[in-house]
């Protein structure tokens, strides 16, 4: 069904909620990953993802064309029928639910590692879900909203580092590829999973008022995207040298600190602190998506009563059983081949089948 009125999205809030998706948590090591893969040549890589997400991002907006009045999950029952829906919202919600503990959880620890070390872990989760979900049970008219006031209160931050730029030692740069090709395209893999988000397009593709212009907003969340990755990539890389580069762990927390104003004793205490607000727009609109899947499966409750009950799982399981930063790491490894299969693989799937199926009804008329 196509969403009321009063739930659509302008074109403006349609390219923020999907670039809010993409920016989380991997932007703070994002520099100092890709240097231990290729050096300073890290944001040849992120032009290369740049490009694969949106090959994959206009793929979606074709495979939505065919059924605009509804979600992914809507698509899939009209054309392959109930039975296949129903295995697909299977495969969304298995899909979501680790993807936004993940980013849940990473945003706890770094507060707890930066700000507030002796509070426990589950506590500083406990914080962040009432405001998670009384932005969420709005839906993506409320969610959209939140994150074109994020984005503007977000702008001084890159705009205090260009202070920065008097300490820049631009030779760190050259030479470009200088270790070959080889070592960029491997780093690709790290590229690829901070440009995962854009397949909230499956979902978010109906809200939208003015769905001619699409794909014109599909490619300039992606391309607002890569300029905030090239804009702290380049920028430590011009600061830190090629050697202590790849020492730092949260490698942007090290660059604001940096950062010195007389009026304020600890500024990437401040940075942490709006960050935080910008990873939740990561995964708030997955908790939507999540709240859509559930409620199209046929299970009893609101849309609110299943994001409540979500929220507070995760913060359950934190309590019991404390997960640490290795176990972060390793359920970013999975979700890695997870968005392989549900951000890339997917909407190449679905497109070949959707292409086929025209094309034989076609050859049969």
């Amino acid at each position: 069904m196509m969403p009321g009125k009063g739930a659509q999205i302008t074109l403006l809030q349609y390219i923020l909620t999907i670039h809010s998706v993409q920016i989380g948590a991997g932007l703070i090591p994002l520099p100092g990953e890709l240097a231990k893969g290729c050096g300073t040549d890290g944001w040849i890589a992120l032009i290369l993802g740049y490009i694969v997400s949106i090959a994959v991002s206009l793929v979606i907006v074709q495979v939505m064309k065919h059924h605009p009045q509804g979600t992914i999950t809507d698509l899939v029952a009209h054309y392959f029928g109930r039975w296949a829906a129903k295995g697909l919202m299977i495969v969304f919600i298995c899909y979501l639910i680790p993807f936004m503990y993940f980013i849940y959880h990473r945003m706890a620890l770094l507060v707890q590692n930066w700000i507030m070390q002796q509070t426990s872990l589950y506590l500083l989760m406990l914080l962040f879900l009432p405001p998670a979900y009384v932005i969420t049970k709005g839906g993506f008219r409320i969610f959209s909203r939140y994150a074109e006031i994020t984005f503007i209160l977000s702008l001084f931050i890159p705009l205090a580092l260009l202070f920065l730029l008097k300490h820049a030692h631009w030779i760190h740069l050259l030479p470009i590829v200088q270790d070959g090709w080889m070592p960029i395209f491997r780093t690709l893999r790290s590229t690829l999973v901070t440009f995962f988000g854009f397949e909230i397009a499956f979902f978010l593709y109906p809200y939208l008022e003015n769905q001619k212009a699409a794909s014109l907003g599909i490619v300039l969340a992606n391309t607002i995207t890569l300029c905030v990755y090239l804009f702290f990539t380049l920028l430590s890389y011009v600061i830190f040298s090629p050697d202590e580069l790849v020492t730092y762990h949260n490698t942007l927390i090290s660059l604001f600190k940096m950062v010195e104003f007389r009026f304020v004793e600890r500024y990437d205490i401040l940075i942490l602190s709006v960050y935080v607000l910008l990873i939740m727009r990561t995964w708030l609109p997955m908790m939507i998506a999540f709240a859509i899947c559930t409620k199209q499966l046929g299970i009893k409750g609101s849309s609110g009563l299943h994001i409540g009950i979500l929220l507070a799982g995760m913060v359950m399981v934190t309590w019991l059983y404390n997960p640490s930063w290795n176990f972060s790491t390793r359920l970013n490894n999975c979700l890695f081949y997870a968005g392989l299969a549900v951000a890339l693989g997917l909407p190449l799937l679905l497109w070949a089948l959707l292409s086929g199926r025209r094309l034989f009804a076609r050859r049969l008329t």
